[in-house]
């Protein structure tokens, strides 16, 4: 099955600098989140959106032609 990433921030360095953080994997069909995270070799903490919905369960498995968004928990305040 084919799924549509985007990655942003520092999680751009997992593709080549040409995709600009954009890329269509080929992933076996049953494959999560989790799955994908090992593929791109992100061991940080990442949120993930899944068709434009916030997915925290690394176990949400993923559909042919799903978009994926990784970015990285923002922070501030106090």
């Amino acid at each position: 099955m084919k799924v549509s990433v985007r990655l942003f921030s520092m999680l751009r360095e997992k593709l080549p600098p040409a995709a600009k953080g954009k890329a269509e994997l080929d992933l076996p069909e049953g494959s999560t989140l989790a799955d994908l995270l090992a593929r791109l070799e992100i061991t940080v903490l990442v949120n993930c959106a899944v068709n434009g919905k916030v997915v925290r369960d690394p176990a949400h498995v993923l559909e042919d032609g799903d978009e994926v968004q990784l970015f990285r928990p923002s922070g501030g305040g106090r």
